[in-house]
């Protein structure tokens, strides 16, 4: 047997499917949020809050995907944002001054204040680009990540306020068996829900704080 980059020194015993959604799900209501747990295998999770749409998918490979997205976009904050964004991608959840050149600037769109903000404190953000054929569309979001972390986390945000929150825990915690065939799974899923709900956690609690988009029902 060999682990990759495992939580533990020896093999865990391989987790039952669905396992680590189940211990994320726990872990929100154990927090105090309203949730509603999957409904079928692969289901999210849908967390209830008054002021937005926000839910988490994980994989049995611990792939990671939180998603909030405010009914209203003007109810968004730029500021608020990047400050979700920093805590989700370097876990500082602290409420930090504006760094960024671009509030105030006419013509600057929502996710570029954002952006401007985000690359003021050191992240990297790039413009991702999509086009749509059938109706002869484009639609622009930016990607942030960290150096420290690189590419195993980033956050996206478009102009709606939108925040999509990756993070891939395989390479860190997950374990390769290679006796009589190969499989893997996540040695550890106990500490990957915890990773899971304590990023969740400081988010929101960013967005619940008084003047945001977020409160929590």
């Amino acid at each position: 047997m060999a682990g990759v980059s495992g939580t533990r020194g020896d093999i865990a015993e391989q987790p039952r499917p669905g396992e680590l959604i189940r211990l994320v799900a726990e872990g929100l209501a154990f927090s105090g949020f309203a949730i509603r747990a999957p409904e079928r295998d692969g289901g999210s999770v849908v967390i209830d809050c008054r002021w937005a749409r926000c839910e988490v998918s994980v994989s049995d490979w611990g792939d990671v995907e939180w998603e909030w997205c405010p009914w209203a976009s003007d109810e968004a904050d730029p500021k608020r944002t990047a400050d979700v964004t920093t805590a989700l991608l370097t876990g500082w959840a602290e409420d930090r001054p504006r760094m960024g050149d671009g509030y105030g600037r006419d013509g600057l769109t929502f996710k570029g204040i954002v952006g401007r903000e985000l690359k003021a404190r050191g992240l990297e953000v790039a413009l991702e680009v999509s086009a749509d054929e059938d109706f002869f569309d484009v639609q622009a979001a930016i990607v942030v990540t960290s150096p420290a972390s690189g590419r195993a986390a980033a956050v996206q945000v478009d102009d709606d306020g939108r925040v999509i929150w990756w993070r891939d825990f395989w390479p860190e915690a997950g374990t390769i068996c290679w006796e009589s065939e190969y499989n893997g799974w996540i040695a550890d899923p106990v500490k990957v829900a915890d990773a899971v709900v304590d990023a969740i956690t400081r988010a929101m609690s960013l967005l619940a704080r008084p003047g945001s988009s977020g409160d929590a029902a």
